[in-house]
């Protein structure tokens, strides 16, 4: 019974096999609805390598030096360490590991040489800084070049063989192939910022250096990640960090010491 100014909404009555179907029609429209409102990601405009890559020298070129105090984590069974470091183009770096007591080493590399210092011994050892010496403190066989630029938050710089090729990748970045000597440098880059996120160097005898840079402020990464062939990765976490600081050479320079033995003699840097 309908009232005096009431009206009633007529029932639709379907067919029982049209009513899946409708239901079905229905879900589908308002998922296409949905993917309307989100919208599709943009394509990243085309940009050449050569751009990017100028970009990146051009970093290199603004980061000249580094005063900074970090949390390393090396190995896979390793723990994370608090160090302070002082870097400055092209071939200088000392590390100081740390412990709640104290200095634990002091390691320093300058043109050629490598030393490292632990207080407790007395002893200075030296040595060639060698990608091999290098691993025994660091955790990962790289000249002292390629950690200069690496703790200064790029990539290595190499020479090009040939023209690098750039893909836009569907993870909405940039990656770029150089061709170098023996084997190849790929690049990734943010599609937004075109800041690096990763880069990856192999070589013909098989050797793989792996890095990642992340948590990026005003430009400078403050988390990287260093991994060779073998799979132990070295991970650093910047705390504080100063740039383009003025460093005084004999910072780098190895301190005097009592005894001074060869390099191979040395323990590792994490403290006991």
């Amino acid at each position: 019974m309908t009232l005096p100014g009431e009206f009633r909404i007529p029932r639709l009555t379907l067919p029982r096999r049209a009513t899946g179907r409708w239901v079905a029609a229905v879900l589908v429209a308002v998922a296409l609805a949905g993917c309307g409102l989100r919208g599709a990601r943009p394509t990243l405009p085309p940009l050449s390598a050569e751009t990017l890559l100028d970009r990146l020298a051009a970093r290199r070129t603004e980061v000249s030096s580094l005063r900074a105090r970090a949390r390393v984590h090396a190995g896979l069974q390793g723990r994370w360490v608090r160090q302070a470091f002082l870097v400055r183009r092209p071939d200088a770096v000392r590390v100081d590991v740390l412990s709640p007591f104290g200095l634990v080493l002091a390691l320093g590399a300058r043109d050629d040489l490598l030393w490292a210092y632990p207080p407790a011994d007395r002893i200075r050892y030296e040595g060639a800084a060698t990608p091999a010496n290098l691993a025994r403190f660091l955790g990962a066989a790289v000249a002292i070049e390629d950690i200069v630029d690496i703790l200064l938050g790029t990539p290595p710089v190499r020479n090009p063989t040939g023209r690098a090729q750039i893909v836009a990748t569907p993870e909405h970045e940039y990656r770029v192939v150089v061709p170098i000597e023996a084997g190849t440098q790929t690049i990734w880059f943010a599609g937004d910022t075109l800041l690096v996120l990763r880069a990856e160097e192999s070589h013909a005898d098989g050797s793989i250096v792996r890095l990642a840079f992340g948590e990026y402020e005003n430009g400078f990464p403050r988390a990287l990640e260093v991994r060779t062939q073998d799979g132990s990765p070295v991970k650093l976490d910047y705390e504080a960090v100063e740039t383009n600081v003025a460093l005084d050479p004999q910072l780098f320079a190895p301190p005097p010491a009592p005894r001074v033995l060869p390099l191979e003699g040395a323990r590792g840097a994490e403290p006991h």
